[in-house]
Order: C-alpha cells, then sequence, then structure tokens
C-alpha cells in the first residue's frame, strides 16, 4: 500500500507528526513518500502567520475566531486551496499513485480534495495536531479524521463530519516516546524545562527571571530559534540556568524532568502527556493554543501559569504533592503513545 504524506511547514507540530506517521507506517510495511509540493503555495499564508503572531498577536487571536465561525471564509479558503491542489497535484498524483493521502495541516488536506474527487480509489484522512477544530479542517469529501479529545468529536460533527469518519486515536508523536527511560536517581533533582515549541516562542526573557527565583535546576530549551538562544546567552544568570538549543533526545530530557513551564502546543501537550512530568502552560498563541490551554486544564493535565507562577511552581515540584499525583494521573489516563500506529490500523481499515 502506497502512503503520501503532506503537511506544511507552519509551525513544527505539522511536521513532526508527519515524521511519526512515516515511522508507524514504514514498520507496517506501507510504501512512504512525502510531499512538499504545496510549501511554494502557502508561502503567503505561512510569511503573513508569523508576522501577525510577532505584531499583531491578539488581532491574529480575533482573526482565528472570526475565520472559524463565518461559514463563507471557509467557501472561499477551500476554493482557494482546491484550486491550487487542481494546478499542482496532478503530477504529483500520477508520479507516486498513492492509495491514501494523510494531511497534517488543514491546508493540505482542502488541496488534496482536488485529487480525491477525480480519483474515486484515492483515500485522504486529516491528522489534527492541536485539541481545538477550527473550520479550515472541514472538507466534505475526507474520509477519515483523527483527534485526540472526545470533544474534537462533537467539534467535528458540528461542522458537518460523520461521527463514524472521526478516530479518537491521539496526536501521532515519535516512536522514540514509547521507549521506557530509566528513573534518576533519588539524590538527584531533575530540572525545569522551559519550552516554546520548536521555534522557542514565547517571553522566556521574563519567565527565566522569574524561574529563578524559585534556586531548583533550569533549562531554557530555545529550540530551532538561535537568535534567541544567542540572545539569552548574552545575558547573566545564576548557575542553575541552562541555555540550550535544539535538543535531540528530547524523549529523554522530559522523563527525567521535574517539571515542564511553556507553551501548549498540540504535540507538545502529547509528549508531555506521554513522559508523565507535571506541566505548567505559562504563555499561548492566540486563538488555537487558548483552546489547547483550556482543554488542557479541563482534562487536568496541565495549570495555568500566567498569574502566580512561582507559586505554582513550588506547589508542583516537590514529588509528594497532591496536584503533582493528580496531574500525572490524568495524564497516565490521556496519554497515547501508540497513536500513529493506531492512525495506520484505521486507515487500513479504509482500504
Amino acid at each position: 500500500m502506497r502512503l503520501l504524506i503532506a503537511s506544511l511547514p507552519i509551525g513544527t507540530g505539522h511536521d513532526i507528526a508527519a515524521q511519526a506517521l512515516a515511522e508507524a507506517a514504514y514498520l507496517d510495511g506501507w510504501q512512504v513518500e512525502f510531499s512538499h509540493h504545496l510549501v511554494a503555495a502557502a508561502r503567503v499564508e505561512t510569511a503573513l502567520y508569523f508576522f501577525s503572531l510577532r505584531y499583531f498577536g491578539q488581532s491574529y487571536g480575533s482573526l482565528f475566531r472570526w475565520a472559524d465561525h463565518t461559514k463563507f471564509n471557509w467557501v472561499q479558503h477551500r476554493r482557494h486551496w482546491r484550486q491550487i491542489g487542481a494546478r499542482v497535484l496532478p503530477e504529483v498524483y500520477d508520479e507516486y499513485r498513492p492509495d491514501v493521502v494523510i494531511a497534517t495541516h488543514p491546508f493540505a488536506l482542502s488541496a488534496w480534495s482536488a485529487m480525491r474527487e477525480r480519483h474515486r480509489n484515492l483515500r485522504i484522512a486529516g491528522v489534527l495536531t492541536d485539541l481545538s477544530v477550527h473550520r479550515f479542517w472541514y472538507e466534505p469529501l475526507s474520509d477519515a479524521y483523527t483527534v485526540w479529545l472526545p470533544e474534537q468529536i462533537e467539534d467535528l460533527t458540528r461542522l458537518g463530519v460523520l461521527k463514524q469518519r472521526v478516530f479518537t486515536t491521539g496526536i501521532p508523536i515519535r516512536a522514540s516516546f514509547q521507549e521506557t527511560v530509566p528513573p534518576l536517581p533519588i539524590y538527584d533533582r531533575g530540572p525545569i524545562i522551559l519550552l516554546g515549541g520548536g521555534l522557542g516562542m514565547g517571553p522566556y526573557n521574563r519567565i527565566l527571571r522569574e524561574l529563578a527565583e524559585v534556586r531548583w535546576p533550569v533549562v531554557a530549551v530555545c529550540g530551532h530559534n538561535e537568535k534567541l538562544r544567542w540572545r539569552l546567552s548574552e545575558q547573566k544568570w545564576p548557575e542553575t540556568v541552562t541555555i540550550a538549543g535544539y535538543i535531540e533526545n528530547m524523549p529523554v530530557f522530559l522523563r527525567h524532568a521535574q517539571l515542564v513551564v511553556g507553551k501548549p502546543g498540540g504535540v507538545t501537550a502529547a509528549e508531555v502527556a506521554q513522559s508523565g512530568v507535571p506541566w505548567i502552560v505559562t504563555h499561548w498563541i492566540p486563538g488555537q493554543e487558548e483552546i489547547n490551554r483550556d482543554r488542557l486544564i479541563e482534562h487536568n493535565l496541565a495549570v495555568r501559569g500566567d498569574t502566580h507562577f512561582t507559586d505554582r511552581v513550588r506547589d508542583l515540584i516537590p514529588a509528594d504533592t497532591s496536584l503533582r499525583e493528580k496531574m500525572l494521573a490524568s495524564q497516565r489516563q490521556w496519554a497515547r503513545p501508540m497513536a500513529a500506529r493506531d492512525i495506520m490500523e484505521n486507515l487500513k481499515r479504509l482500504l
């Protein structure tokens, strides 16, 4: 069976999920190809997205909510991406002849629906990488969706998706998160890890200054944001603070952490839940990550830290607090380490 995975580099979560799916599909005997053929078409949207987040964060949140509640905007958006798909993707389809196309970004799903309409044996599926469901994910020709939480099934059915086409598999994470990591010796203190996603987004300087007051080892992971890493490294910090760039072995890093603080991206949420480490969400992208934040808190998978932050940190650092145990129990309940494999099993049923 031939699988084509289509993503877009608007944030890093979509690509990480795509890599996890490729791992699972390859081990299951699928022929796997990645499609980067829509990246150029999304160049303007990608630039506007990052520009809006940097300079007009709250306005972006308002625009996100407006687009989610406006059907006309969805119609125009879908038409635009289907036209792109009809122009760009016929040669891609003829070259790879996929049986299934998985889209980890809604723009890619809309684009490939143009090929789904032309080739009735083709199946397309949307893999959601957030805990929210934006209207742009709604594609009438999609054969399946995969989500993490039950609320997302309700979100999709309200848009018009048949309930039997939605699978609650979880968000796909890398296979390395399934491996057992030995615990630290009892006399060692795991660090507090500050995360801002793969792009190192957020008020690192302010959060680090507050964490330094707690007098506990802290590692600020800047991801691929080398400018942020350089800027933080130039400042004077207590010996307890370490500035790091991109971490290759994140599964081991998270499992040995005492606490995670940072931004509630969907893939990050799935990785932290599997790692069994308490989480304080301190900052978020307006729009989709506000919903991520609220649903994580509702399921006791995280707590807010935008107010009384250091108090929250001190409450969660001790290993025997009731708040910490409650959160770890919820993580054990909601962790989905085999999400990528389960997605492939469900897609085989479509064929």
